[in-house]
């Protein structure tokens, strides 16, 4: 009798604490996300569940957040490269291109020297998109809800290193980099206006022969873009008319061009965003 009463002395005195440790962790402890990751990733039954009750459920709940977070990862697509599908553009007056190991080097034109993307895309016939045999054997890219990224630098020259052409939906912009004597980055055009001149014109300048990441994003709702992981702009879509200067047009729907400058551009590659992705971003 007297050791039943030791026992249960004990066990009133010790379960609180117990309890009261559990409710306020410290802050040295992981956070409840991290610790249903950790218990996923390790083998066995975890403490929570042993202990049964409502530390039980916590927990499942937890594993089944951090399993839902691991899904929406996983179903995020991959970045494809875009590499061997490129022919040089015919602006007249333009420089020597050589492409080589996915780097294409676009050489001083007069004024401009550029690139464009020979495969097909969403939609496209069996007859258009594609046109030499080699693309054709390249999947469709879409025209609208992907990513874009690339490497870009400029070896010698003043004016822009980059003006990337890409499709949005039915129209057409660049992102031009280093345009308008070297110190401007934005869109052109958005309801009639230049990168010089509207609300995407940042003012930047690039240093000769060092390499910036670009990237830009469309979606339905809008248009963003980053260079070097710096976000430059988010851009709405509704009610804006999206289009290209008119030097560009050997450059859509998808297409690369430099001004009077030695440049490089490599790794270039696109991704379509996943359903999730067009969902949440709506």
């Amino acid at each position: 009798m007297f050791a039943a009463l030791v026992a249960a002395a004990v066990v009133a005195t010790v379960t609180p604490s117990q309890q009261a440790t559990a409710q306020q962790p410290s802050a040295e402890q992981p956070s409840a996300e991290q610790a249903s990751t950790e218990q996923a990733e390790t083998a066995g039954q975890a403490p929570a569940e042993a202990a049964g009750g409502e530390g039980s459920e916590n927990s499942a709940a937890q594993n089944g957040t951090a399993a839902k977070n691991s899904a929406d990862k996983s179903e995020k697509t991959a970045w494809i490269s875009l590499a061997g599908h490129w022919k040089a553009c015919q602006f007249g007056g333009e420089g020597d291109v050589i492409i080589k190991d996915d780097v294409i080097k676009m050489e001083h034109g007069d004024p401009l020297t550029g690139v464009v993307w020979t495969g097909p895309f969403d939609g496209d016939s069996s007859k258009t998109g594609a046109d030499d045999s080699k693309s054709k054997n390249a999947g469709p890219l879409p025209r609208d809800n992907y990513e874009l990224r690339w490497e870009c630098r400029r070896d010698s020259g003043y004016d822009f290193l980059c003006a990337f052409t890409f499709p949005v939906a039915d129209q057409y912009v660049s992102l031009v980099m280093g345009g308008w004597g070297g110190g401007i980055t934005g869109i052109s055009s958005i309801d009639g206006r230049d990168a010089s001149d509207n609300e995407t014109t940042m003012f930047m300048s690039y240093e000769d022969k060092k390499w910036y990441s670009a990237r830009v994003r469309v979606e339905t709702a809008k248009i963003t873009a980053w260079v070097d992981g710096t976000e430059l702009f988010s851009h709405p879509r509704k009610d804006h008319e999206f289009d290209i200067r008119f030097e560009m047009d050997p450059c859509t729907p998808l297409g690369i061009a430099n001004f009077e400058c030695d440049s490089q551009i490599r790794n270039i590659q696109l991704r379509r965003l996943h359903a999730s992705e067009i969902t949440a971003a709506k």
